[in-house]
């Protein structure tokens, strides 16, 4: 993906919002968390141009491997559970974590992810290769596609948001 990750963190923050609102967490805190989430995984870009030359993939750093968001999930999710509602901050991180964890699924559909990493490093990815260039090839995919939807199902839910608010 390389739209969809920011729209899908507004998508699951919108959602979750209403699962977790007795949590003390704010709606724009808990917004951008999810959205900052969902985008995370991504900030090894910056590593990848700065430190290493751009020498790989940058889907081969921690930060796309997701075991590290699953455990971080599960970590996240066993404090909001010891929290009993009195700090903002398991809800930030459970939603945080989400949006790391959804991007690996999202990068899964274009790109590889070690879905098994530490214990094997074999890739995996739904995209499959076609007979078009790459600039064209992700432009006649399926995963564009999904990428769309998930961009105008994001505008949609603002829209509602907006429209219910005047």
């Amino acid at each position: 993906m390389h739209f969809a990750h920011l729209p899908a963190g507004y998508i699951t923050s919108k959602i979750l919002f209403r699962r977790f609102h007795k949590t003390p967490a704010g709606y724009k805190l808990f917004m951008f968390c999810g959205m900052a989430g969902a985008i995370a995984p991504d900030f090894d870009i910056l590593y990848d141009f700065l430190f290493d030359n751009s020498q790989g993939n940058h889907h081969e750093y921690f930060t796309h491997i997701p075991a590290f968001w699953l455990s971080l999930l599960l970590i996240s999710l066993l404090w909001l559970l010891l929290d009993k509602h009195s700090s903002p901050s398991p809800s930030s991180a459970v939603v945080f974590t989400l949006g790391g964890f959804i991007h690996m699924i999202l990068d899964t559909c274009t790109g590889p992810i070690f879905w098994l990493a530490p214990f094997s490093y074999t890739s995996y990815s739904w995209h499959s290769p076609n007979e078009y260039p790459w600039d064209v090839a992700y432009f006649v995919s399926w995963a564009f596609i999904l990428e769309l939807f998930i961009i105008w199902w994001a505008i949609f839910l603002f829209m509602k948001k907006k429209a219910s608010s005047l």
